[in-house]
């Protein structure tokens, strides 16, 4: 929450936002994250009023009085005068203090003289505590016997009890409070005592919960239970409503009584830790599918602590259990020491490899997160090792030939493929998973290594959830210009299939992301790109926040591509950012960090337009500590910004530049056509600008890959390929057709919704116009362009072609 406030607060767009907040500064240390938060925001310089809210002053505990009793306060002046004197002006005090003079009768309503009354005199001499504390304890410990015992019970409940929550507690508070009662003695004895504590102002009813009027009342509370049996009240409450809890019912009273009982363990038996610790799992895996995770790290935590250090020992499965899934929802709360601490633990004492792959699965996922990716490469490749399985050299050949084997099953075949039943062959799968999702980020062979080994051990020994996944991720590796089309095609519907069939829910994320890259080629992008975002919430759901955020980067990638508004897409990508930063999704925020920055160039939000240098990144020393595909990736935004802003030697440079840096990648990033498009326009501008074709071969090559981007997907490309043609005519001096396809490019760009993108086909058409001296046809595709990019969103290039085109 306070990410996502400190997020919204230095989003320099907001201009009308203003957020509230308070806090009691006594109990906030430096290292506490509200101390952080605050030091943070300062540090961005932005705009802090401070208000510090002590005690109230004579006059307004006046205004109090008088509001309260109805008088007017030229009459409550006396009165004041002494409750102000006793209180200091503290007002829970001064309230806590005047329910107590009404209580005790020295506050009273005369009916006789219809006004209200005071004994100056006799509230003079009351004797009161001097601090609130010691008032709300004089004042609870004179309440019925029951009444403070209800107070008690609540206290250890918390701060809100529901009303079924105390109904569980009603046939067995014998057990609490050791007296005999009838079941109808009991509800009347609980009920009315809460009345009681309304009456008094301790305690609200909202709806069907009750909840104190202060912390401070509940601290107090609680604090009048002796030390020593807090613990056993504690265990007692959590064992009763478990005892009294529909079998059919869980959720949060579940999870209240599991609370009571890990606050009660240094109490409870032995043999009725097993017990608990068991329920602790079961706990911790009912929070991780309400992906409430740091709860679900405490009752594993929990589990852990009440088994003690002969776990090992006494409780092998149930230990393995707890501290794989603490482990891995410590890495979804991006707790990565405490992953290392307890993965370290598992491999340590695990009997087996297998019984050691989801700690290897979980710290190989820890280190790529934090974009370690050598070290999470090197890591998998031993525990590879250790199983037996060769580590041997794969090309994207030797893959695409395993491929059309799957390629070529009919859906009956494919089905009737066994599952894999051999443990040490599904632990290899997973780690071969983990090994290709790193590839994607790594430069090196392990990509399609990793690929087609899946592919064989699926063919040999069975299929496995592991399996659609590697189906999935092939379907998106092999698809693009230079990829296997049909194979592409055919592997995402059988990783669609086997999905369904295994319910692998754990891969739902990363399958249905992969399964609709590779659909965006051929299929319209809009369309795609929303089962992207559909993705990303499984993911979260589900708890594989990894596969979450790069779900995430590709609806963003995705959304630029098609041109959705540039404000929206700002804010959805800094909202991505605030989780992936929370979660420390490092690698997934490097992934983002090009495109968030070039969004805010277009916007206007940097000083130079085509420099990927402002808030989110410096251009040079993000390249120099980048990964191959982050550096491609920002490489082609440089280019891109550079022929929009009319810099096309520059342009030119960045993609000599990323053709180096591109030379020997096993997949080349294309962005769904736009980079070749992209290529070919600035090879195209460049040669125009100078006259002469310089750059024949590269531009034959591109349009080459342009064409086959046409024939497979016309949707997405066409308007691309016209606007190239017209280009190509331009520069041929063929005006006829260059005139017809710049009007075909500018209809089919609009068709498919690409504003963007359309507004370059204006803006290209208003530079040919104009060369030929039409400045009526110019002015006017020029006015396009230039509302168009405003619709976008893009107001630096608004302002840089209203400065440098006739209007």
């Amino acid at each position: 929450s306070l990410q996502l406030i400190k997020s919204t607060l230095a989003n320099s767009e907001n201009k009308c936002f203003l957020c509230i907040g308070s806090y009691r500064e006594n109990e906030i240390s430096n290292d506490h994250p509200f101390a952080e938060f605050l030091s943070d925001i300062i540090t961005r310089k932005i705009l802090i009023t401070k208000i510090e809210l002590g005690n109230i002053d004579r006059t307004s505990v006046n205004a109090l009085i008088s509001d309260v009793i109805c008088t007017p306060e030229l009459e409550t002046k006396p009165l004041t005068d002494i409750v102000y004197r006793k209180t200091g002006g503290n007002i829970l005090f001064v309230i806590q203090f005047l329910q107590s003079l009404h209580s005790e009768g020295l506050l009273l309503f005369s009916l006789d003289s219809e006004c209200w009354k005071w004994d100056s005199a006799e509230i003079e001499t009351k004797t009161i505590p001097n601090d609130v504390i010691r008032l709300l304890v004089g004042k609870i410990t004179t309440l019925p016997l029951h009444v403070q015992y209800i107070l008690k019970l609540l206290s250890c409940i918390g701060s809100v009890c529901a009303e079924s929550t105390l109904c569980l507690l009603i046939n067995d508070i014998d057990h609490c409070t050791k007296e005999s009662k009838t079941t109808s003695d009991k509800e009347s004895d609980i009920f009315p005592s809460l009345e009681v504590a309304i009456d008094e102002g301790l305690v609200n009813k909202e709806g069907s919960s009750y909840h104190f009027t202060h912390d401070q009342v509940q601290s107090v509370a609680y604090s009048l239970i002796p030390r020593d049996e807090r613990d056993l009240l504690h265990l007692q409450i959590g064992s009763i409503i478990m005892k009294n809890m529909p079998t059919h019912e869980r959720g949060n009273i579940f999870f209240v009584a599991m609370n009571q009982l890990n606050r009660g363990k240094l109490v409870m038996e032995d043999d009725m830790k097993e017990w608990v610790a068991k329920l602790n799992l079961k706990a911790g895996r009912e929070a991780i599918s309400l992906s409430a995770f740091r709860n679900s790290a405490s009752f594993f935590e929990a589990g852990i602590s009440l088994l003690g250090s002969s776990c090992w020992d006494k409780n092998y499965k149930l230990s393995l259990q707890l501290h794989n899934f603490y482990a891995e929802v410590e890495f979804c709360n991006g707790h990565f020491d405490e992953v290392n601490r307890v993965t370290k633990i598992i491999i340590e004492q695990a009997k087996s490899f297998s019984d050691k792959t989801r700690a290897y699965l979980t710290f190989i996922k820890t280190l790529g997160a934090q974009r370690n990716l050598n070290n999470a490469a090197e890591v998998a490749l031993a525990a590879l090792g250790d199983l037996g399985e060769p580590i041997q050299h794969s090309d994207m050949g030797s893959l695409l030939r395993t491929v059309h084997v799957f390629a070529k099953m009919k859906d009956s075949q494919f089905l009737a493929l066994k599952e894999m039943d051999d443990d040490m062959k599904r632990a290899a799968m997973k780690l071969l998973l983990v090994l290709a999702q790193f590839g994607f980020q790594n430069v090196s062979n392990q990509l399609p290594f990793a690929l087609n080994r899946m592919l064989e051990l699926t063919l040999i020994y069975g299929v496995c959830e592991e399996s659609c996944a590697a189906l999935a991720i092939i379907s998106f590796v092999t698809c693009g210009i230079h990829g296997d089309w049909n194979g592409s095609s055919r592997t995402g519907e059988i990783a669609l299939l086997l999905l369904e069939r295994l319910q692998a829910n754990e891969y739902a994320c990363i399958v249905t992301s992969m399964v609709n890259l590779a659909k965006s080629w051929t299929e319209p992008l809009r369309l795609t790109m929303k089962k992207l975002l559909f993705a990303y919430e499984i993911g979260m759901r589900t708890g594989e926040i990894q596969d979450a955020m790069g779900s995430a980067c590709g609806y963003c990638y995705d959304s630029f591509v098609c041109g959705i508004d540039l404000l929206t897409l700002e804010k959805d990508i800094r909202r991505f950012r605030v989780q992936m930063s929370e979660y420390k999704q490092i690698t997934s925020l490097h992934q983002l960090t090009p495109l968030a920055q070039t969004i805010l160039n277009l916007i206007g939000h940097s000083e130079n337009p085509i420099e990927l240098t402002g808030e989110f990144m410096t251009q040079s020393k993000f390249i120099e500590k980048s990964n191959q595909p982050f550096v491609v990736q920002t490489l082609i935004f440089c280019s891109w910004l550079a022929y929009l802003f009319g810099e096309y030697e520059i342009a030119s440079s960045a993609i000599s530049s990323r053709n180096e840096v591109e030379k020997n990648s096993i997949k080349k990033i294309e962005m769904h056509g736009m980079v070749p498009f992209i290529d070919c326009l600035v090879y195209l501008a460049s040669s125009v600008k100078r006259k002469q074709n310089n750059s024949a071969s590269e531009l034959s090559e591109k349009l080459e890959e342009m064409k086959k981007l046409v024939s497979y997907s016309p949707r997405n490309n066409q308007h691309r390929m016209l606007l190239i043609e017209a280009e190509v005519a331009y520069l041929k001096n063929d005006f006829d057709v260059a005139m017809e396809k710049y009007d075909a490019a500018i209809i089919a760009a609009e068709l498919i919704g690409y504003r963007h993108e359309q507004a370059v086909c204006n803006e290209k058409a208003g530079d040919f116009f104009m060369s030929q001296g039409n400045m009526i046809r110019a002015t006017s595709h020029y006015s396009c362009a230039i509302d168009l990019y405003r619709q976008w969103g893009a107001q630096a290039k608004v302002d840089h072609l209203c400065k440098h085109v006739p209007l």
